[in-house]
């Protein structure tokens, strides 16, 4: 018996190894191929591992490219959607899970209703309300689109930590005189913190990484997010595979880093109790 244990968990490992390689294969060829000279990307068979690592990819970015502002144009968006998308939903999942109401059930349905329909498929109505609106190449029109798709998400996930909190103290509270903003503040926020703190990590790296919206919604530099702006090196006949691949790796920075730092909060953003409808 103790045999075939071990050769199951042998299996396992085996078997994890290999997904595992499988996954993080792009990933090692984009982060090395980012510090390779040209002659060391055109080359057959390809070199897996750089000889003469070098910083020019990165460095021919921001002098050849306006990869400054497709950062700052990241930055902003993510952290406007990250921020509004938190403090609102924050609010929206506190109301729903503590002080239940005529309708709550419905309001629940209808966030989990727009998280089914696929994004994709809205990218068309988006645009020609985009357009109507006159903000094609705006910033604003993908604070808005990235709002819409993480907006949901970040109540559910709230929902799920409140529903977890003792009503006692909530009660406890406004028996002493807090309002119930207040209660929020002073009693629930601090004990949730992992809950909120989860759902703004994810809502950071689902707009952070978003495509295909800013890719349909920009045109210019003036609103293109990093994601997009990797596409310059792209030319009509020749393609900088080691630029492409240093702009990934830079697009990249932010997931690795939240996976490194914040995997707990990650971990039970994802992992959050069932919702009780």
């Amino acid at each position: 018996m103790f045999d075939r244990i071990f050769e199951s968990k042998i299996t396992a490992y085996i078997l994890i190894i290999v997904i595992l390689l499988l996954a993080m294969g792009p990933i090692y060829w984009t982060v090395t191929t980012g510090f390779k000279p040209d002659m060391e990307t055109y080359v057959f068979p390809p070199i897996y591992f750089p000889k003469h690592p070098t910083l020019e990819p990165f460095k021919l970015l921001f002098e050849y490219y306006p990869f400054a502002h497709y950062v700052r144009n990241s930055i902003i968006v993510t952290l406007s959607t990250t921020f509004i998308v938190t403090v609102f939903g924050m609010f929206a999942a506190y109301g729903l899970s503590l002080y239940r109401f005529k309708g709550a059930n419905a309001v629940l349905y209808f966030l989990v209703f727009t998280r089914i329909i696929p994004p994709l498929s809205l990218l068309l109505p988006f645009y020609i309300v985009v357009a109507n609106l006159g903000l094609q190449d705006r910033l604003l029109s993908m604070i808005l689109a990235n709002i819409y798709l993480t907006y949901p998400f970040a109540v559910l996930i709230m929902k799920s930590f409140f529903d977890g909190f003792p009503r006692d103290l909530v009660d406890a509270g406004i028996v002493d005189g807090c309002s119930r903003t207040g209660v929020l503040l002073r009693i629930v926020l601090p004990v949730s913190a992992t809950g909120i703190a989860s759902s703004a990590i994810i809502s950071f790296l689902w707009t952070w990484n978003e495509f295909i919206y800013a890719f349909v919604f920009t045109s210019t530099s003036r609103a293109q997010p990093v994601t997009v702006g990797c596409f310059d090196a792209i030319g009509d006949i020749f393609v900088s595979w080691n630029q492409i691949c240093a702009g990934g790796t830079i697009a990249a920075l932010p997931g690795i880093l939240f996976v490194l730092f914040a995997q707990r909060y990650l971990v039970q953003g994802l992992s959050a109790g069932a919702l009780k409808f």
